[in-house]
């Protein structure tokens, strides 16, 4: 099997190849090598962490500008499993965190409900661009988490980003779809003339928000 990771931002490539490995056990075609092209070295050396959690051999060839990383067939042996950490996740494995190192995506990984408060339309501070591209990619790591979120709030410029034109849209109705509750302030809303804009979840107010922020498990991006 072969799938096309080029120009695919992180974590996409390694979500994407662990999706692949887990059809391919699923139809009893484990043993089958999984290829992953890509053209960005944080995806192979994650590939290659995946492999490794996995207790997969892994080839790396080089081409120009680009790779293709392939990861053989098979089960993991047991003792290969166990090295990863006993109750370790992949996504630990893979992001090369320690299985009892706390963060608020191995909070998530592990199932502990978890409120994501998002409050711009960027993640971090610095440069803008980056900010769009780290948001959008944590919303879809969180599309594709073992479990996902209980809820996510977005006010101020964060409720841009349910909003139509958005291009976290489709990984939001996923989240949606799998009991992730989406919620957007209305007061930023009608401050950015975007009401009738709204593309996923619902409306609340600031009271609801405070309620939800003062119940605890609440990661802030």
């Amino acid at each position: 099997m072969q799938i096309d990771a080029r120009n695919k931002s992180c974590p996409q490539p390694v979500i994407l190849a662990t999706k692949a490995l887990d059809q391919l056990a699923a139809q009893g075609q484990a043993d089958q090598e999984l290829e992953v092209l890509a053209n960005e070295m944080v995806a192979v050396e994650n590939l290659k962490r995946l492999a490794a959690f996995r207790g997969r051999a892994v080839e790396v060839v080089e081409g120009a500008g680009e790779w293709s990383v392939r990861i053989a067939g098979g089960e993991a042996p047991a003792e290969d499993s166990a090295s990863a950490g006993e109750g370790a996740s992949a996504f630990e494995a893979v992001c090369d965190l320690p299985a009892t190192q706390s963060s608020p995506l191995a909070t998530v990984a592990h199932g502990a409900p978890v409120v994501v408060a998002v409050g711009d339309d960027v993640m971090g501070r610095g440069d803008k661009e980056l900010g769009r591209i780290l948001l959008k990619g944590i919303i879809y790591a969180f599309a594709n988490a073992d479990v996902p979120p209980a809820k996510m709030v977005f006010f101020n410029d964060g409720a841009k980003v349910t909003c139509e034109g958005s291009p976290s849209i489709d990984d939001l109705r996923e989240l949606e779809v799998r009991g992730c509750e989406i919620l957007t302030c209305g007061t930023c809303l009608d401050f950015h003339g975007l009401k009738d804009k709204l593309a996923v979840g619902g409306i609340t107010n600031l009271y609801a928000i405070s309620q939800i922020l003062l119940s605890g498990g609440v990661v802030s991006l």
